[in-house]
């Protein structure tokens, strides 16, 4: 084991921590330029469909945990969609096929054109492909909607037939594949490789594939940019960030970094004790795949390897690496339906919940809470990475009443075009 210490939680939750010697901010180990996220927000910020998502204090949560206090930056509808994954993919898809489009046409390419279909001639057979456990795919699908493009999506065996469901209702051409997620990556990267028409739009790096997933997430880097100017000035102490590949917590880790500098709050990863690959990677001290069927609730976590972009990063910045039993999401999915006090309902699916079951692990664990210094001076940030993605293990999770009461009784509408 590469500088941590390891400790098995001994509170109500099952789950393992790593307690992390964090290397000083190296700017060679950013999963992106600062101007490169400046350029996704020059960009995403003129979309009309643009707003920035809400963060929100829980006071009441914050005292129940014995915390200073907690806020949730709640991406349950991010550009129309319900998950923060629609900053990075939607991006990425548009900025590769108007760079495309550049090549063919030898004109500038405007995102609203782009967006509202008026290059779909240009674009007779290229189609958007990628592997996901479900929002990613969603959210490029969407992007290949609009812009009038075909869209292949490849999903492991794991996805719910209700989020499968969802990705056919946006047009795309889905591909089941009788393996775990990154079984699946190689298959759709396989493919991919053999057709000229295919651009890939992965959220995960190899040593090969890189630039798709830095404007992935120089995307995500934007919702950094909003807490900050939410916040005025104020810099939360530790931030609880859910890793499937590693994409969002190697994002914000870089823009907090690049932005307060050594301000920067406490990064505690939260994984799944059966799709660990971070946690796994950090006792290591290398990039390491992990084996196992991977089958988690938490699906939008379950992945093998570590993203290469975001590994290096990772490696070095990371506080803490929890790694939690299924459980405790779905009490943290309650918890946020069933909120204490005066503090507002939040509308987590099982993925989305993953941050705050982390934090709820670690509270009941006294030895941990000392370690990673989560006591009444802690201000700790909270991602809600996902709305109710699927309607009916919402339900199912958070009880048929309650969910009338939140409004989730129907499944979304996924037919209405996103306004760019």
């Amino acid at each position: 084991m590469t500088n941590s210490t390891f400790h098995k939680l001994s509170g109500p939750f099952e789950g393992d921590v790593l307690i992390c010697d964090r290397k000083p901010i190296a700017p060679e180990v950013a999963a992106y330029p600062l101007e490169d996220a400046q350029r996704a927000f020059d960009r995403i910020s003129t979309w009309p469909a643009y707003s920035v998502t809400p963060l929100i204090s829980l006071p009441g949560l914050a005292a129940d945990l014995g915390l200073g206090g907690v806020w949730c930056k709640d991406e349950g509808r991010r550009l129309g969609l319900a998950s923060f994954k629609a900053m990075g993919a939607i991006y990425a898809s548009v900025a590769q096929i108007s760079e495309l489009l550049e090549e063919r046409t030898g004109q500038a390419i405007n995102d609203r054109d782009l967006l509202t279909g008026q290059y779909q001639e240009h674009l007779r057979g290229i189609y958007l492909t990628c592997c996901t456990d479900g929002n990613h795919g969603f959210s490029v699908a969407r992007a290949a909607r609009m812009m009038g493009c075909g869209c292949k999506i490849y999903i492991p065996r794991g996805v719910s037939a209700a989020r499968e469901q969802a990705l056919r209702d946006e047009g795309a051409d889905v591909v089941r594949i009788d393996g775990i997620y990154d079984e699946a990556y190689e298959i759709a990267a396989r493919d991919a490789a053999a057709d000229a028409g295919a651009v890939v739009i992965s959220d995960s790096a190899t040593r090969e594939y890189t630039r798709i997933p830095r404007l992935v997430m120089a995307g995500y880097s934007i919702m950094v940019r909003e807490i900050l100017d939410q916040l005025d000035g104020e810099v939360p102490t530790h931030v609880m960030l859910p890793a499937g590949c590693g994409g969002l917590a190697g994002a914000v880790m870089t823009a907090f970094d690049q932005r307060v500098g050594g301000r920067s709050p406490k990064p505690i990863i939260v994984e799944p004790l059966s799709a660990d690959c971070v946690f796994t990677s950090k006792v290591a001290g290398q990039e390491v795949e992990i084996e196992g069927d991977l089958e988690t609730i938490m699906g939008g976590l379950s992945c093998a390897a570590v993203s290469h972009v975001a590994w290096p990063i990772l490696s070095q910045r990371v506080a803490g690496c929890l790694r939690i039993a299924d459980d405790v999401a779905v009490e943290a999915m309650r918890a946020l339906a069933n909120p204490k006090g005066d503090d507002p309902a939040i509308v987590a699916g099982e993925t989305g919940g993953a941050g705050l079951a982390g934090l709820m692990a670690l509270a009941g664990d006294q030895e941990a809470r000392r370690a990673l210094a989560l006591d009444s001076t802690a201000r700790v940030l909270i991602f809600n990475c996902e709305g109710a993605t699927d309607i009916g293990a919402y339900r199912q999770i958070v009880g048929d009443a309650r969910s009338d009461e939140l409004g989730i009784s129907e499944p979304v509408d996924r037919s209405a075009q996103m306004s760019v």
